[in-house]
């Protein structure tokens, strides 16, 4: 419970550190991939789903499991999905996080100041 309310009170505190969820990424997705990343993208049309009667609230990647002999499949896909999901927020707040160690070092050092302004 002290780690929740302390992450609570460090993000009320310095909100520019956190990723917001809605508002999605910020950085490139194919940033430190070098072959690139694979791309997710629903199996079905929204006709498809509407036509084979899939609820709204689960029409994503894995809506070609829901169906009932693959009830177990679609939940472990959900489940994959939500890993994905936070996976991908645990990469945003770290390059976050690099950007503004970065960006105080580079404010806090004037060596640093006469190097970022060479780079560019």
């Amino acid at each position: 419970m002290g780690l929740n309310i302390s992450g609570t009170i460090d993000r009320a505190r310095h909100p520019e550190q956190y990723p917001d969820k809605a508002k999605g990424p910020t950085f490139d997705p194919m940033y430190g991939f070098p072959d690139g990343r694979k791309l997710k993208t629903a199996p079905y049309t929204d006709e498809e789903m509407q036509i084979l009667n899939i609820p709204h609230d689960k029409r994503d990647y894995c809506a070609h499991y829901f169906r009932a002999p693959e009830r177990h499949a679609w939940e472990k896909c959900e489940t994959n999905n939500k890993l994905d999901d936070a996976k991908e927020y645990e990469r945003e707040l770290c390059l976050r996080q690099r950007r503004l160690r970065k960006e105080e070092i580079i404010k806090n050092n004037p060596i640093h100041k006469e190097l970022a302004n060479n780079e560019e």
